[in-house]
């Protein structure tokens, strides 16, 4: 299979995770990036910006390069509280909060999400196989994500995946989502600390130093959200060299065969 993998991606350094540094291109308001995969198989990867309008428009326009499969790869919030920093989240289904309501906008076929289950617990990469939920606004009290979890049973949250999955489903093509814990159910986060970081994933420096001199006890958060963010970081980077930089070729090829049969 020679035709390229969509990848959509938030942040600047979800992207150097996957990626390492490298150029990056601008093209028709994305910033995107060309790299191989095994076999051939090339990778387009954008990086979107947060939020689901932005991955949405992200996925459409990876749809119109002809790529064979899309994909939403990142750190998320965790919502079942025995997960922890690092922990991968492979997406059996995806669903959209809007409001009190919810809305499941893709399920993985079971045969691909087990063959990569397999491959990922085959190389001791913890892995946990459930439901995403894509959230409009970050949820960051630990009381929030309690109550998303009792009402929906979802792993993981994130800001991205549903917008991808529908620009796929609109294009009928294949989807994946693989997700790191970055902050546990269990944590809350400070909204002064995520309120450094612009829609582009940048982080305001200024903002953040402005905020420790008003309040110096957000250091310590600080430090433990930069902590959580690179185990987070270094497990999405090492089951992507398991998964998707070696295997995902394999994987959407037999996905194509079962769709035809």
């Amino acid at each position: 299979m020679n035709s390229a993998i969509g990848l959509v991606i938030a942040l600047p350094a979800e992207a150097r995770a996957l990626l390492g540094r490298g150029p990056w291109q601008r093209q028709e308001g994305q910033v995107f990036r060309h790299a191989l995969l095994e076999k051939g198989t090339g990778l387009i990867a954008v990086r979107s910006g947060l939020g689901m309008e932005n991955s949405l428009a992200a996925g459409r326009w990876l749809t119109k390069k002809d790529v064979a499969a899309l994909g939403s790869l990142g750190v998320s919030g965790g919502l079942d509280p025995s997960l922890e920093p690092g922990d991968i989240i492979l997406a059996a289904s995806v669903a959209q909060k809007s409001g009190d309501t919810f809305e499941q906008v893709w399920e993985a076929p079971p045969p691909f999400v087990d063959t990569a289950l397999a491959v990922l617990k085959g190389r001791q990469i913890p892995v946990y196989r459930g439901a995403i939920i894509t959230v409009q606004r970050p949820l960051l009290s630990a009381r929030d994500k309690k109550r998303l979890f009792v009402q929906t049973r979802a792993l993981a949250i994130d800001m991205e995946s549903a917008g991808v999955a529908l620009a796929a489903k609109e294009a009928n093509l294949p989807f994946f989502a693989l997700r790191a814990i970055c902050d546990p159910a269990t944590r809350t986060l400070p909204g002064d600390l995520f309120n450094s970081l612009d829609q582009a994933g940048h982080i305001h420096l200024f903002h953040i130093l402005r905020i420790l001199l008003l309040k110096p006890a957000l250091v310590s958060d600080l430090l433990r959200a930069k902590r959580d963010f690179a185990a987070a970081s270094a497990s999405l980077g090492h089951a992507w060299n398991v998964l998707i930089k070696n295997n995902l070729p394999d994987l959407v090829q037999s996905h194509f065969r079962e769709k035809a049969l």
